[in-house]
């Protein structure tokens, strides 16, 4: 198997996967870039270079995540500060304030839950 360097694709399960997208366009300010709604194949999807995060339904999920801390994807962003500043300003529940990425110091850091529990990390200059 040779796998692809620059593709990459993480995604989301969620019993109500339209009103979870939409938090992550509202709040996030991420724009869909592909969605469809299918019996069997329902999603909304945000592009970033070649790589995909996506949001789905899936018939076997059902409620809030019962084990948030299993996958954490991670958002590049110019300035955790700033964007720290303004999850909060939005009333987003902030589970670490920035901090230094302890092997590199001039990165840092920060973790905020989404509606449905799902642990998110933002990485970037401070």
């Amino acid at each position: 198997m040779k796998l692809i360097k620059n593709g990459f694709s993480v995604g989301i399960w969620s019993e109500n996967y339209k009103e979870l997208a939409k938090w992550y366009t509202d709040i996030l300010g991420i724009e869909e870039d592909l969605s469809a709604n299918m019996d069997n194949d329902s999603f909304v999807a945000f592009q970033f270079g070649e790589c995909w995060f996506w949001v789905g339904q899936h018939s076997e999920v059902k409620g809030k995540s019962k084990d948030p801390y299993r996958i954490m994807p991670e958002f590049y962003v110019e300035s955790v500060l700033e964007t720290y500043e303004e999850l909060k300003q939005k009333g987003v529940k902030i589970i670490a304030a920035p901090f230094a990425d302890p092997t590199d110091f001039e990165k840092f850091c920060m973790t905020i839950q989404d509606p449905e529990d799902n642990i998110l990390q933002f990485y970037g200059k401070k």
